[in-house]
């Protein structure tokens, strides 16, 4: 499996390793390595953004699905007392 931050860590150890060279170039080759590196991180990030609300989603659905069978259970509990005139003990109890 590859690793989606394996060139964004490649330049950045160059960085750190050849410090004193690239801050020798001046300030406007910093910017350009700057910006390179965030782009390398886009990808990743958008991967990690998509990971993230299609977990949310699955999430809500799960809670949804779960709240939705509970009220059914209760929808279900009020007909059997306003039908069969059950006492709400018997209801609970069964």
């Amino acid at each position: 499996m590859d690793d989606p931050y394996e060139a964004s860590n490649a330049l950045l150890s160059d960085v750190i390793l050849n410090y004193r060279t690239i801050i020798s170039f001046g300030q406007s080759n910093i910017d350009r390595i700057m910006e390179k590196y965030e782009e390398l991180l886009a990808d990743p990030k958008s991967k990690r953004i998509l990971n993230a609300h299609l977990s949310g989603i699955c999430f809500g659905y799960s809670m949804c699905i779960r709240f939705f069978f509970v009220g059914v259970v209760f929808y279900v509990g009020a007909v059997l007392i306003v039908d069969y005139q059950l006492s709400t003990k018997a209801v609970f109890q069964a």
